[in-house]
């Protein structure tokens, strides 16, 4: 028995080595956009884990001029960008693969793609620089969540949050419109959102500040416009504040990278309506602002004051007892 198992460990060992030293076999690529400014390929690799077969992937890379002095890696090539990675068992070559693929992003115009796979992403400049919104970052209020494992936030340390947008939950990215450099707007809809039939999400400042507007599916009271609460002037909110909109005022004072949820449906401040506005950034710091405010038959505010709010980073919560206050906590957070 002996004689007959040690050539079986030897071969064991040797293919474990073979795959341990090629774990990204290059099988082929296809080209399926070949445009004036930027191209698209599929690049299709066979994955060779020991343990951890994975089969057959395609590679979205992306080549333009701004792309010329990346650099070459595992699963990118030189001069190209990696966009994203997709199961691609059973294809035949990269052509068909390619097919699997080429829904999840979008040529818009000359210079624009768009990748709409969990997180929508978007670039202005042929593939140079990506932004992106993330829907994993919505207020747990606006999620729906699916069962998950013991080892995944907060009972573990695995973030799961993307376990909540697979499969059949898998966000939806539609009415995409450019109306200028670094300006988009798009909606999204997924299984996920609660009591949402879909979220209108924008940003005017390349990603700098992210709008999302919630369309309910059932409204039980007379709504809100977001608009109208956007352009709530500063000076009519505070006293002392600048004449600037609410919405250019928050852009001006909010962190790179944030979202603001605008609401649609008016809450209670004590025995008044009132405008919650949420907001968060990348950091994962987060705040709600309660805007008092009468309305007219139209449902657009004709009166407006700051009523009080709530600023949460890491496990501090803290009052907020003014807009500036809020400006002076987010310029402190800034140093």
């Amino acid at each position: 028995m002996k004689k007959i198992a040690c050539p079986v460990y030897i071969m064991t060992l040797c293919a474990l080595l073979i795959a341990c030293g090629n774990p990204n076999q290059r099988l082929d690529e296809y080209v399926f956009y070949d445009g004036p400014q930027f191209r698209l390929k599929v690049v299709r690799y066979y994955r060779n884990i020991p343990f951890n077969q994975l089969g057959e992937q395609a590679v979205v890379m992306c080549q333009s001029e701004n792309t010329r002095k990346f650099p070459a890696h595992e699963q990118q090539d030189a001069g190209w960008r990696t966009l994203g990675a997709r199961d691609a068992q059973g294809s035949k070559d990269a052509k068909e693969a390619a097919l699997r693929v080429k829904d999840d992003y979008e040529v818009l115009d000359d210079h624009t793609l768009t990748g709409k796979m969990n997180v929508f992403n978007i670039s202005f400049d042929a593939c140079g620089h990506f932004i992106n919104w993330d829907p994993g970052r919505l207020p747990q209020a606006m999620i729906d969540p699916v069962e998950k494992p013991d080892s995944c936030a907060p009972n573990g340390p695995a973030d799961c949050r993307y376990l909540d947008f697979e499969g059949d939950r898998t966000p939806r990215y539609e009415q995409i419109r450019v109306v200028g450099e670094g300006q988009v707007s798009f909606t999204a809809s997924s299984a996920t959102f609660r009591d949402a039939e879909l979220l209108r999400v924008h940003t005017r400042n390349n990603g700098a500040v992210w709008h999302v507007d919630i369309v309910a599916l059932k409204a039980e009271e007379p709504g809100l416009k977001p608009d109208s609460v956007r352009s709530l002037s500063m000076s009519l909110l505070e006293f002392g504040m600048d004449n600037i909109s609410l919405m250019d005022w928050l852009e001006a004072v909010l962190p790179p990278r944030s979202m603001v949820i605008w609401p649609d449906a008016p809450g209670a401040c004590g025995d008044r309506r009132c405008a919650e506005i949420n907001f968060n950034d990348s950091e994962g710091n987060s705040g709600t602002l309660y805007i008092t405010m009468n309305t007219d038959s139209e449902d657009s505010p004709v009166e407006a004051s700051f009523h009080s709010g709530v600023y949460s980073s890491g496990d501090r919560s803290q009052p907020i007892g003014s807009l500036a206050g809020l400006r002076d906590i987010l310029a402190s957070g800034a140093k």
